[in-house]
This record gives structure tokens, C-alpha cells and sequence, in this order.
């Protein structure tokens, strides 16, 4: 009796443990640099991220931006699934389909610009 009770916890926890879950986000973490390779210590840096099928240039499943700052070494973390959605639900991702996934990070560079508000008037 003492043998079946074991073989049969030893089952469950062997068929509980085989179902896999998907994440909810996933940690990235990266090194801002230039064109020439510098390193971009203390940037605001803005990312448009994005989740691939099958290949690199595959179908866009999911896409989403993050405005980050780098640290003094150009290093920045984010959460991927985390971010201000693009297009496309993290969600509803099917991880064990397609070939593969494949992330996309795109650096965005933006320019800034003054616009004026209120223009004198000339009289």
C-alpha cells in the first residue's frame, strides 16, 4: 500500500510539473551605444519592441514602447510585456507555435524640438 501511495504522489507531481505556463513579461536588459560603439551613460533612451513569428523578419505578434533612462555604466532594464502596448496582446501569444519568437528592439531616436506657443504680434 505504502509503495502505491508513492508511485502515485511521484505521478501527480510528475504530471503537474510537465504543464508549462506562460510569462507574463520577461526581464531585457541591454547597453545603450552609438553609431561608433560609445557607450550612452545618463540617456533617455526610447525603444519600440517587438515580438516576431517564425524568423527574424517574421509576422509582428506583438509591439510595444518604453522611454527608459540608462545608469552611468549605459546599462537599462525593462520588463517586456510591461510597456505601453503598440499593437497586439502579450497575452494571446502562443510561445509553443511558429518556429520560434524572435525580439525586435528598435531604438528611436527622437529629436527634440521648440515649438512656440503663443508668437508676438506686430501692430
Amino acid at each position: 500500500m505504502k509503495k502505491l501511495l508513492t508511485t502515485v504522489a511521484a505521478l501527480v507531481l510528475t504530471a503537474s510539473l510537465s504543464f508549462g505556463q506562460a510569462p507574463s513579461s520577461f526581464n531585457y536588459q541591454a547597453v545603450a551605444r552609438d553609431a561608433a560603439g560609445q557607450v550612452l551613460p545618463n540617456q533617455a533612451v526610447n525603444l519600440r519592441v517587438s515580438i516576431l513569428d517564425g524568423s527574424a523578419s517574421g509576422t509582428v505578434l506583438y509591439s510595444e514602447y518604453f522611454a527608459v533612462t540608462t545608469n552611468s555604466l549605459g546599462l537599462f532594464n525593462t520588463n517586456i510585456g510591461g510597456g505601453n502596448v503598440l499593437s497586439g496582446s502579450f497575452a494571446s501569444i502562443n510561445w509553443g507555435t511558429g518556429g520560434g519568437k524572435f525580439l525586435k528592439v528598435n531604438w528611436i531616436q527622437m529629436v527634440a524640438q521648440t515649438i512656440p506657443l503663443l508668437e508676438p504680434l506686430n501692430y
